[in-house]
Parts: structure tokens; sequence; C-alpha cells
């Protein structure tokens, strides 16, 4: 075996002797041995470090063993507190103990979350050889054996489903039909712009269509899962008010200067939170599980799956080092869904500053749920698989081997990489916002000539994309500033045109002067913006996986452009499935709700207001 960087390994079955020769000549980080079924790429020490005496190897061995004794024991007593501790608490919540009631709901659904994982994880571990042999075998034989029957009953299943929610939602609300034009045609857009339109391998196109439905639907139809998102959703917005507590300790609890000493501190604090989390090997769960529905669901390779999943959680620079010793290897179709993938989801710790801004978390945790399988349907149907993908038999990851001795030390350097990323979006952000005024100047000194005084680059946005925000489902009163925002996306920059969108959202719940949209309408631009889809994201795309694959940068080149145009088509078919699902039972009463962009007038209107209705009531 041979030393890689990343650490990560990959599990594959069934390899002929042809695919092995084949794998090996194309990288150096990889070797195959035939007649096994493990293909694994590993971090190995130096040579110097690895020639050890045999009494250190000696007492390394003893250290081992009763460093894992220790470390049953360290676990087995805090489960034991743990149990004492919801004992006791459920006791004092029955017998009224306490003198603040608490709702103890939350405590027993967390502890059932919490020994169902260790179930499962002991299920797993102890007994997986026999669920493999006893249950998975037979039911793959008898899956296979009978799957002329039964590929018709699992390609049919899912699309009914979804008929069946398109027709609720025309019951429920008729005019949410014109989102759902608007999607198909993206669908159709995307057709005609395929690399190979009669090459199309529709199942992952249709099944990553589908489960973008299902996640819109449990979320957005489905009361339940509404409150339970909606809870999340809070809970996450709690998590990162901690952050001003770090912020206010360097800056001083200051209100100026908002988003430079409250939004920003975000970023590095989740940061570092995710890098503990990756550390304790939570992320690397969560992420293989959303990556194996995805492949099973949609016939993708792992790493394409993996990758996709990681953009839910990591940015479009960070999810493909998870995949990084198959870059080299990887076909134009894989290359571009991993790019797709980059282009149409935002990294968490961005999604954590938008919320600081105001923005709705549920609906962009939504938004970056959606947007994962989405990427993969959105990229299989623009550039369609043409060869014989090096990694279709490579089935499961292994797992990474941790760079960090301890928890403190991944939380210390989750903090200082959050540094850059910092950096990047202050730098970024002083340059776009120069540019934009910048180039308004230019258009409006050349608009007077012309009797457009106020000509600018967000004017020219709002009609040039208004057509598209209207059938993506927003009222046309609306369309010309959702429009604009879309404009602001796609050109500049994401972080400015969801600071516009917040400004919005504030005007309307607390009735600020302004231009306010309806509620639905900040909810498809939630999620129409919801990507790193940008012009400037092709340079950041191409520099970071350039640097991990460097054989492939001219391929990266040449498919950067149709991978921009996947995540932006992404993010907008993402919004149209929002807008035909959306209701307005979830909305939540403000003092101005209304259908329209509006200005709202002066303290003197709203006085004169209250004074009809306190006479009217006399």
């Amino acid at each position: 075996m041979s030393s890689n960087d990343s650490g990560v390994g990959v599990q594959a079955t069934d390899m002929s002797t042809s695919d092995c020769s084949d794998l090996s000549s194309e990288t150096d980080h990889l070797n195959c041995k035939t007649g096994e079924t493990v293909l694994s790429v590993e971090e190995f020490e130096s040579d110097d470090q690895s020639i050890e005496t045999s009494s250190s190897s000696l007492m390394q061995a003893v250290s081992h063993v009763f460093g894992a004794k220790l470390k049953c024991v360290i676990v087995g007593f805090f489960a034991l507190l743990y149990a004492v501790y919801f004992v006791c608490a459920l006791a004092m919540h029955v017998f009224a103990k306490c003198e603040e009631d608490h709702n103890v709901m939350p405590l027993i659904y967390l502890t059932i979350t919490i020994v169902a994982g260790i179930l499962f994880w002991f299920v797993t571990n102890r007994f997986g050889d026999e669920i493999e042999n006893g249950i998975a075998s037979p039911l793959k034989i008898f899956m296979k054996n009978h799957w002329n029957v039964l590929k018709w009953f699992f390609s049919t299943l899912p699309f009914i489903g979804v008929l069946i929610i398109i027709i609720v939602s025309a019951i429920q609300r008729p005019s949410n039909m014109m989102s759902l034009l608007g999607w198909l045609c993206l669908v159709a857009f995307l057709f005609i712009c395929s690399r190979a339109p009669k090459k199309v391998n529709w199942r992952p196109v249709l099944g990553g269509f589908a489960l973008q439905f299902y996640f819109a639907t449990i979320i957005l139809k489905w009361d339940k899962g509404y409150d339970l998102f909606d809870t999340i959703g809070k809970m996450f917005t709690k998590f990162l008010s901690f952050s001003s507590y770090g912020s206010d300790f360097v800056f001083g609890s200051t209100e100026e200067h908002f988003f430079a000493f409250k939004v920003l501190p975000v970023i590095i604090f989740f940061s570092c939170v995710i890098t503990m989390l990756y550390y304790l090997g939570v992320m690397q769960a969560v992420i293989g599980k959303i990556a194996s529905v995805m492949r099973i669901t949609l016939g993708t390779t792992a790493a394409e799956s993996l990758c996709a999943a990681g953009n839910i959680f990591v940015g479009q620079t960070e999810a493909p080092i998870l995949i990084r010793p198959f870059l080299g290897i990887m076909t134009h179709s894989e290359l571009h869904a991993v790019m797709v993938g980059g282009f149409a989801t935002i990294a968490g710790a961005v999604l954590a500053a938008y919320i600081m801004k105001g923005v709705s978390a549920i609906h962009l945790l939504t938004a970056s749920v959606m947007n994962a399988p989405t990427a993969l349907a959105v990229s299989k149907l623009l550039y369609p698989e043409l060869g014989h993908s090096k990694l279709e038999k490579i089935k499961e990851t292994i797992k990474e081997k941790q760079p960090y001795n301890n928890v403190i030390e991944a939380a210390a350097a989750g903090a200082s990489s959050a540094i850059s990323l910092v950096a990047n979006v202050a730098a970024n952000l002083i340059a776009f916002v120069a540019l934009l005024y910048f180039f308004n100047s230019i258009l409006a000194w050349f608009g007077a000539f012309v009797c457009l005084p106020d000509l600018s680059f967000e004017i020219i946005c709002s009609y040039l994309f208004m057509p598209l925000a209207y059938l993506m489902g927003v009222e046309w009163k609306d369309a010309g500033i959702v429009a604009e925002l879309i404009g602001i996306k796609t050109f500049l920059n994401e972080f400015i045109a969801y600071d516009k969108l917040s400004g919005f959202i504030t005007n309307r719940i607390e009735c600020q002067a302004g231009t306010v949209l309806s509620v639905r309408s900040e909810i498809i631009a939630t999620y129409a913006l919801c990507g790193f889809a940008n012009l400037s994201s092709i340079g950041i795309q191409l520099g970071g996986l350039g640097s991990m694959a460097p054989n492939r940068l001219g391929d990266l080149a040449q498919l950067a452009v149709t991978a921009l145009l996947g995540g932006i088509c992404t993010n907008l078919m993402t919004a149209c499935v929002a807008g035909l699902l959306v209701v307005d039972t979830h909305f939540t009463p403000t003092c101005l709700n209304l259908n329209t962009s509006v200005a709202i007038m002066n303290d003197t209107v709203f006085n004169s207001t209250s004074m009809v209705f306190n006479e009217t009531a006399i």
C-alpha cells in the first residue's frame, strides 16, 4: 500500500484482474490486489517513526489493552451517571419538585435518540455478519432473481407518491401550480442543454428529483415534519447565539459593525464545533448514512454520493477532501457531479451566518438537504455518464485517520482553520460591494443621457429575471425584487443577496420603512439563493479541486461553466418545489401581512390609523 495525505480509504468487492490493472495504472494513490475484497488507502508513518524497539512495542501493547478497558470503564460510568440523571429528571417532573415547570419532552426525545443510536451501533457491530448472511444476502438473491417484476414496483411507486403530492398541492392552492410549470421548464432547459440527451441514465435523474419532492413534502406539507425542523432550526439558532459571548469578550458588547463583530465570529464558532464532531466520528457517521441513501436510491457511485452528502455540511472545497484519492481517476461525468454539488450548496458555517442575519433557519436547513440529491440529478441530466467508471464497484469508505490527538486539539484547529474562511468572506464582500456601487455609478452616468438617471445593476437584473421569478411562483408585484436578488447572487455573491433579503424580512417583521415582500416570496427567494453558484465560485472550485488533482485541472476548467449552470438550476428548481408545496398555515403573523411589495409609510400614517381604530372602538 502507498501513503496518501487524506487518510481516506475505500472497500471494493468483486474486482477482476483487469479492473485491478486499470485502476493501478491510473494512479499512484491506490493499491489493488486481485482476489481480495478490500481496496484501501491509508496513512502510514514515515520509516524513521515505524522503527521501534521490542520493549516499546510491548509497552504499547500493554497500554492498548489497559487503555481499552479504561475507556470502557469511563463510558460505562458516564452512561450510568446519565441514567441516574434521567430518572431523577422524570421523577422531579412528575412530582413537580421544581419551582419552574420545564417541558421534559425534549429530554425524552434526546434520550431515545441516544439509546437508539447505541443499540444500532451495538447490533451492527456484534451481529453484523449474522445479519448480512441471514437476512441481507438472501434478500439480495431474492431481489436479483425477481428483479424483472420488482423493478416496476420500485420504479413506479415513488412517482405515484410524487403525483399524489402534486394533486394535493393543486387542490389546496391552485395558484401554486405556477411553480410546477417553472420546475418543468427548468427540466426541459436542462435536457436541451444536455451533452448527450439520448444517453441520459434516468435512474439518478428521476431518483434525485423524487428525493427532492419527498424531503420538501416531509418538511413543508407534514405538520409533524415542519414542527421537527422548526424545533431543530430554533435550537440551531440558539446554539449559534452562544458565539456572541465569545465575540463580546473580544470586541465588547457593541451593536456597531454588526456583520464584522457578530456574524463573522459565528463562522469561527461553527467551524470549531464541526471539527470536534469530525474528531468524535459523528460527522462521518451522519454523512455516510445520507450518502448510502442517495447511492441506493440514485444508483450513483459511493464517491459521488459521499461528496454530495458532505456538501450539506461543509463547503465546495472541503467536501471533495472526503474523496480526494479518487479525483484523479474519476470520469468527466463524476467530476461534473462533484462540481455541481459544490455550486448548488452552501457551507454549514456560512449557513450559520445567514441565520444570524435573520434569514429563516428552517428553510435554509431544508434547502441544504434538498439541494444534495437534486444536484446529482441535475448533473446526470446535463452531463450523462458516457464512459466506464473505475469507481462503480467501490461500495463504502473506511474511517479516516484523525490528525488530532484529542478533542481539545481538534477544537483549536477548527477555530484556526476558520480564519482563512472569515478573511475570504470579508475580503469578497468588501470587493464585490465596492464593485457593485462602482458599476452602478457607471450605469447611472450612461443612463442619465437617455433619461434613466437611476439605472443600476439591480434594475437590469429585475427586468431580466422577472419572468423566471414569476415562473418560480413569486407574485408578479414581488417578481422584480426577487429577480434582483437572483441576479446579485448569480453575478456577484450570495452573501450580498441574503443581506438584502434579510433587510426585507426585517422591514416586514418590525414594520420598518422600506420594501416588504410577502412571506411566500421571502421563502421562495430563500431557497433560490441557497447555493454558491456564482461566477466567483468558479475560481474557488478550480483552485481547490485543482490542488487535489493537478492532472485533472484541464478537465475541471472544461466542465466549470456547465457545472455552474447546473448549480444555478438546482437552486431554482428547489425554489420551485418549495413554491409548489408551501402553504400559509405555518406563517407567523406580523404587524403587516401583504401579498405585494410595498413601501411602508412614515409614522404619521400609523398614528392616524391608530386614532381611527380608537375612535371606532369608542
